[in-house]
């Protein structure tokens, strides 16, 4: 046996659900996934985040069959998938458009895959009544699609999906019809039913809120690359360069210059002279003494802070504009030596005023709440 098999073996008893191996996609001369390789793990739940068009969709159309790997391996706890047709693959997906049929209740549509795959009409009862309680509609059983809202026909699609008992569900932006409040309340609703359903789930989406508060991790993609792989907090918090800094929440991005380092940390120098202490990945071998990148901070990691404070990492700057946003106020600063940031402050922690735009202030990064970016 040779070792990709034993390797494949190995991920099906660790509980790995889905395997990517070097997977690449070419339409002609356009290459949509660059040799990607991930794992996913059994009972995960998994998102797929990027900008439109970084080849998201296209891996979860790979997971489902719907398209064809131009190279590389797909397994599903273990067993090579890539010339499975979708038909034979113990998969389902839930799209966009929830594609219920309208001449039937909310009972039969979950019924339908059910009776077409020739499951006995007691057991598909059964299953389809079990899902309907999954997703807490029992009592909307005998309704058309029609008389439903928008959060509660997403509940019956996801329903559907999940009768047949596949050992993955593939999301594709299931959300994204729905209004801002509601979309907020099926975050929450979607997670409980995945950790209730007992699957894994792999969740397509643009919207980095979504990806922030449900995935047990994400893969952040751009232009048919996995960028990074990792928790919410790792994402958040531990960038693996400029490009998720940017994409993932609000960041101020400085354009630096190292001078020395220690293990994983670098002292680094802005343009107009200012010292700042940085964080950096244990394993990043391309940073040393002179190299240039970006300081990534946080909106929320910078402080108003006393003239003359003796703290390390201070800036001084000049506010430019004060946006007040009712949990808390966003002021722009712009910094002694030209470049632009941006303060996120709770106005529950200010009794007194903040400051207005005119006004000179000095700002302390909190500790930790900075990144130095190579990348």
């Amino acid at each position: 046996m040779n070792k990709l098999a034993n390797d494949n073996e190995s991920s099906a008893a660790s509980g790995v659900a889905v395997q990517l191996s070097k997977v690449r996609k070419q339409y002609g001369g356009a290459i949509a996934l660059h040799d990607v390789s991930l794992t996913i793990q059994d009972k995960e739940f998994f998102t797929l985040l990027g900008p439109s068009g970084c080849g998201k969709t296209t891996l979860l159309r790979i997971i489902a069959g719907f398209e064809n790997v131009t190279a590389g391996s797909v397994y599903l706890h273990g067993k090579e998938i890539a010339n499975l047709p979708a038909n034979k693959r113990p998969v389902n997906t839930v799209f966009q458009q929830y594609s219920l049929f309208p001449h039937m209740s909310v009972l039969d549509n979950i019924l339908f895959g059910l009776q077409m795959r020739g499951t006995p009409a007691g057991q598909a009862k059964k299953r389809a009544r079990a899902m309907l309680e999954l997703v807490q509609l029992q009592e909307f059983a005998n309704r058309l699609p029609s008389q439903l809202s928008g959060g509660q026909q997403q509940r019956v699609a996801l329903a559907r999906a999940l009768a047949p008992e596949p050992e993955v569900l593939l999301l594709d932006e299931p959300l994204s019809a729905l209004d801002l409040k509601l979309r907020q309340a099926m975050r929450i609703e979607l997670k409980q039913i995945q950790e209730e359903a007992g699957i894994t789930f792999i969740f397509v989406t643009h919207d980095q809120e979504e990806a922030l508060t449900m995935s047990d991790r994400i893969a952040v993609m751009s232009a048919g690359n996995v960028q990074q792989v990792g928790t919410s907090h790792d994402i958040y918090d531990a960038p693996a360069n400029r490009f998720v800094a940017d994409f993932i929440g609000e960041s101020n991005l400085l354009e630096a210059q190292v001078l020395h380092r220690i293990g994983t940390e670098v002292s680094c120098a802005l343009p107009g002279g200012v010292q700042v202490q940085a964080e950096i990945s244990a394993d990043a071998t391309d940073v040393s003494s002179g190299t240039a990148g970006h300081l990534c901070i946080r909106p929320e990691r910078l402080r108003l802070s006393m003239p003359n404070d003796p703290s390390l990492n201070v800036l001084t700057g000049v506010v430019v504009r004060q946006i007040y946003l009712g949990t808390d106020t966003q002021l722009v600063v712009k910094l002694a030596e030209g470049q632009v940031v941006q303060v996120r402050t709770q106005n529950a922690e200010h009794n007194s005023a903040l400051p207005t735009a005119g006004s000179s202030v000095d700002l302390t990064i909190q500790p930790g709440g900075v990144r130095f970016l190579s990348a």
